[in-house]
């Protein structure tokens, strides 16, 4: 959404991102509410610890971006997406050494 946000509709950097963090938060809000409500399956500890995380992870970015000029925050964004793609990738050619261990502990449910 971001890159779409800057180049298309022409919104400032720092905006686009404020604005796609804003409907993440929102996202996440409804899919804890229905996983709650319909399958009663919402870990505490997980949301503790990503509440956590996001909200040092926000103090840092706030500094950071305040520090930056949109077209650095432009090209980190890239880098970014482009190390996600490398790992995605790398994750889909090379083979795991032990296929078992992908099912969360060696077993199902």
């Amino acid at each position: 959404m971001v890159p779409a946000m800057i180049y298309i509709l022409g919104m400032p950097t720092i905006v686009a991102i404020g604005t796609d963090l804003f409907q993440i938060v929102l996202t996440c809000i409804n899919v804890t509410i229905q996983q709650a409500i319909r399958n009663h399956t919402v870990d505490l500890i997980l949301v503790v610890v990503l509440f956590f995380g996001s909200s040092v992870g926000a103090q840092v970015g706030a500094r950071v971006g305040k520090r930056l000029r949109g077209e650095q925050l432009r090209i980190l964004l890239a880098v970014i997406v482009l190390l996600v793609m490398i790992k995605m990738l790398y994750d889909l050619l090379v083979t795991p050494g032990n296929p078992i261990s992908l099912a969360g502990g060696g077993g199902g449910h």
